[in-house]
């Protein structure tokens, strides 16, 4: 893949999740707790299209994300840069299998209403006991996917401090603003979601993936510059 290509999938791929994600939060509800599984069938089963939108843009958006960070490799060529994109990676990974879930919940959310329109309390009972489960993992995963990332980004910061490697944003230093993005997940996973509570920490970890999304469209321009 050549400059202008690593650039494109770099922040498009991104892009294209962080709107995947903006669907998904806003047909769940931003204000929606995590453990309100009963809210959260009947809003996925609500707005099902919605879901299937956001999921899709979400698993295609990060996979073309990760093949335009996988081949920055050798950008700023170290240990910390190798094990950054290994972790991040890892993270995607985790984040593309879990965005099944919604999915998942979206055809228990059906089933969930249409057992409570019929007034049949013992199976609408089972299909939240379920959708309770199958939450749980998705929290889970979600706690895991914010760990590795930012452990990787944290790398990726450390490796990038020593690197004349630039952004569309000269005034924005890439090192540290992937610093800053890789500690604002660790604060998360260590301190905000034991110590506060997971909604908190959900919404503070949107704030980290938004600076990604900056960090990658403005190395993804200048990439795409070079190949010019």
């Amino acid at each position: 893949m050549d400059s202008r290509g690593t650039g494109l999938t770099l922040s498009l791929g991104i892009l294209a999740a962080y709107i995947g994600y903006m669907i998904y939060q806003f047909t769940i509800g931003f204000d929606t707790k995590l453990d309100d599984v009963q809210t959260i069938l009947i809003n996925t089963a609500t707005d099902s299209t919605n879901i299937q939108i956001g999921t899709m843009l979400i698993v295609v958006g990060l996979t073309v994300h990760a093949a335009g960070l996988l081949n920055t490799r050798g950008t700023a060529p170290s240990t910390s840069e190798s094990l950054g994109i290994v972790c991040i990676v890892a993270a995607i990974v985790i984040w593309i299998a879990n965005s099944t879930v919604g999915l998942a919940l979206s055809e228990m959310g059906e089933k969930f209403i249409a057992a409570s329109s019929a007034n049949d309390a013992s199976t609408a009972g089972i299909i939240g006991l379920s959708g309770g489960f199958i939450q749980s993992i998705n929290v889970a995963a979600n706690i895991l996917g914010g760990l590795l990332a930012g452990i990787g980004w944290v790398f990726m910061g450390i490796a990038y401090r020593r690197s004349d490697a630039k952004g569309a944003i000269s005034f924005i230093p890439l090192g540290w603003l992937a610093l800053i993005q890789g500690l604002i997940l660790l604060v998360v996973s260590f301190i905000i979601n034991p110590l506060v509570s997971l909604e908190t920490g959900s919404q503070i970890s949107g704030v980290s993936f938004t600076l990604i999304v900056l960090w990658s469209i403005s190395r993804g321009i200048t990439l795409i510059k070079e190949d010019k």
